[in-house]
């Protein structure tokens, strides 16, 4: 199962963006969050930011589209 998250402020409720395999995606509506002692706020209000597990079917093939022909490195 690809590791697909939505990123939402717990105080306004807005989505910020999401995470996809690891790697932050804004979306291109939304400020970009703001970061306070080591913590990631909302661009909108600077409430906290929490993850929300995609639920959708459609999950995986979204994950095998933005990463087809993508090349990755070996750590």
């Amino acid at each position: 199962m690809p590791n697909i998250f939505n990123v939402h402020c717990m105080m306004c409720g807005r989505a910020s963006g999401h995470i996809r395999e690891g790697k932050f995606h804004q979306l291109p509506s939304t400020p970009p969050p703001i970061t306070r002692a080591g913590r990631s706020r909302c661009g909108f209000c600077g409430g906290n930011l929490y993850l929300e597990a995609e639920d959708s079917p459609f999950a995986p093939q979204l994950v095998a589209t933005t990463t087809k022909g993508v090349t990755r490195r070996a750590s």
